[in-house]
């Protein structure tokens, strides 16, 4: 079974916050029997899926793969609730693994190479583990984009009257990092007295950033906008931006706003299927996922830009050029897990042009 395709066919998760049909769900993914373990991530794009199954093998791993965007992923998980499919997820960020570990989805489980990860961006309390950091940032194409048009943060590019339709703009929020960019605006409007905790001021500036951008086609190459300088501005993470540029040819600017941009710690848990449930092959995998070795190994693979301090060793130079050139934006994760469906669906309903 094309778990891939069947996940992005089904138009099953088409609204990230509602309207889900559980009735589906039989029709995508069949229930791990035996050593199988069913895999859930919205970081299997661009190679890694293939690479996580042909290493795993080598281990003894039987897996199978559902991936889709960070939001989907969530939905399709808190849907399962009552007969979860999945045994272990990673990739999402830090709200969604708190909405999951909230509704006592997770398993308690510490794995060896904890002693390895900051303490400080450790915060999953024993039911899930960050694995690598992505930081969510806007860049531009300095062969079209200088002077005083190079924006400092997100707020200018609706703002400048020369930047019109030459800056990305989502085209659709199922995705982790679409959703960041609209967060990136967001969060520097908190009002607990506004919608959604977010004051007029903030929404009118979302609007703004929507309404005077560029939305890319569903089977538009945006990369290939961004080196061909029709569209020289648009928000991209840790890990796309240096395989990005070398396949395309260019070497792009980063914005570092002054608020800093916001950083995601991709998470990994078990799945909660009950008391009565032989774990040990789950957590067999999140031990040898996130070990030394193989984050190493992961690394300068796909560009990443890991939590383990043994592993960052291996961290490609222009990953820490990122690191360097940019400063993560202190975000209220709690904040942002209470409020996220409700901003995507105001958003999806209200501001995202026809």
């Amino acid at each position: 079974m094309n778990f891939k395709k069947s996940l992005a066919t089904a138009a099953l998760i088409s609204s990230l916050v509602s309207g889900f049909n559980p009735a589906i769900l039989n029709q995508n993914v069949q229930a791990a029997e035996g050593d199988k373990l069913v895999v859930y991530s919205n970081s299997l794009s661009d190679d890694r899926e293939e690479w996580i199954a042909e290493r795993a093998a080598k281990e003894g791993f039987n897996l199978e793969f559902v991936d889709g965007g960070g939001g989907e992923i969530l939905n399709r998980l808190l849907a399962e609730k009552e007969a979860p499919q999945a045994d272990i997820t990673f990739g999402m960020d830090e709200a969604s693994f708190a909405d999951l570990a909230g509704q006592k989805m997770l398993v308690e489980f510490t794995p060896k190479w904890n002693e390895n990860i900051p303490e400080e961006v450790n915060i999953g309390n024993g039911y899930y583990y960050p694995l690598v950091e992505q930081r969510i940032f806007l860049i531009y194409n300095p062969e079209f984009i200088n002077g005083e048009d190079v924006p400092k943060n997100w707020q200018d590019l609706a703002a400048n009257p020369n930047l019109e339709g030459k800056f990305m703009v989502p085209n659709e929020l199922g995705g982790g990092t679409n959703q960041k960019a609209a967060m990136s605006t967001l969060l520097q409007y908190k009002d607990e007295n506004g919608e959604y905790g977010i004051s007029d001021e903030g929404w009118s500036e979302l609007e703004a950033y929507l309404a005077k951008g560029y939305m890319p086609g569903e089977d538009e190459d945006k990369w290939q906008n961004f080196a061909d300088g029709k569209i020289p501005i648009m928000y991209t993470s840790t890990s796309a931006l240096p395989m990005n540029e070398e396949q395309y040819g260019f070497k792009a600017e980063i914005v570092n706003p002054e608020q800093g941009v916001i950083t995601m710690r991709e998470q990994i848990g078990i799945i909660n299927k009950g008391d009565d449930k032989d774990y040990s092959e789950a957590e067999r995998f999140v031990e040898w996922f996130g070990s030394d070795e193989i984050q190493a190994e992961w690394v300068p693979e796909f560009g990443s830009h890991p939590l383990n301090t043994v592993a960052y060793e291996k961290t490609t130079d222009r990953v820490k050029e990122i690191v360097e050139a940019t400063k993560p934006m202190e975000v209220d994760w709690s904040f942002v897990s209470e409020n996220i469906g409700s901003w995507v669906e105001k958003i999806k309903l209200e501001l995202m042009p026809l």
